[in-house]
């Protein structure tokens, strides 16, 4: 689940965040219907809150999505995936939401995301939901960015987990952007899910060249093999290139 990304999609492409705060940004407008857009990328490595997604290969990922002046936004997105223990090979999220900018400055986002796995066994039970809940402000060339999300039965019927999230982008001159995020997964049923609580961080670059976003990320967690799931893949530090372009 990286460029979201709702939350999931800043940290987009890796995963999804200012999208939380800000809604996406708009290709086509029509005062009377809203605002259509849509984004797609070639990375690396698809990693969703610093574990791996696809079996350490490379993601094609996309979206679609529609805003309306009024803070109201649908959209979807989807990557490929590679779980070993799964015949699916794609994710599907859909994701509905209202968010506003208040006088101060701060933008405040409240979404409801479904992750869906087409193809996967049902009884793995992939198929979850989320609400998030976002906030954002920019302070000079600074934007810093926090969201906290919560579902009732995670990721393969772990029950209950909440994410919290922090983030800071830097604009420098010429476009190029400097970001760093820090988050906390909390799992009821740790062995269910696959791993422990654990905090995962990023730090990175992107640049805008030719109409497109090159960047790279460098994403980790402290996961360590004192815990008793040691042969987990795509827990330990790497760093992620992407390629992507917004219409």
């Amino acid at each position: 689940m990286t460029l979201k990304k709702p939350i999931k999609y800043l940290f987009t492409a890796f995963i999804v965040s200012g999208f939380l705060v800000t809604g996406p940004s708009m290709a086509y407008t029509d005062a009377g219907i809203g605002s259509f857009s849509a984004n797609v990328g070639y990375f690396s490595e698809y990693r969703f809150r610093g574990l791996d997604q696809n079996g350490e290969a490379t993601a094609i990922q996309g979206g679609f999505d529609w805003a309306h002046n009024s803070g109201f936004y649908l959209g979807s997105w989807a990557s490929n995936i590679e779980f070993n223990e799964a015949t699916s090979a794609s994710e599907f999220d859909l994701y509905a939401g209202y968010s506003k900018e208040l006088k101060n400055g701060l933008g405040i986002d409240l979404s409801l995301i479904e992750y869906i796995y087409p193809g996967a066994t049902k009884s793995l039970n992939y198929d979850y939901w989320e609400l998030a809940f976002g906030l954002g402000k920019t302070i000079g060339h600074a934007t810093v960015t926090s969201a906290i999300n919560w579902s009732d039965d995670f990721f393969g019927g772990s029950d209950n987990a909440t994410y919290f999230q922090g983030g800071i982008d830097y604009e420098l001159t010429l476009g190029l952007i400097l970001s760093g995020h820090i988050g906390k997964q909390w799992i009821e049923d740790n062995t269910t899910y696959g791993s422990p609580d654990y905090l995962d961080y990023s730090i990175g670059a992107s640049y805008p060249w030719q109409g497109f976003d090159i960047s790279v990320v460098y994403i980790a967690t402290d996961i360590d093999d004192t815990w008793n799931n040691t042969n987990q893949v795509g827990k330990d530090g790497t760093t992620v290139l992407g390629l992507s372009r917004s219409f």
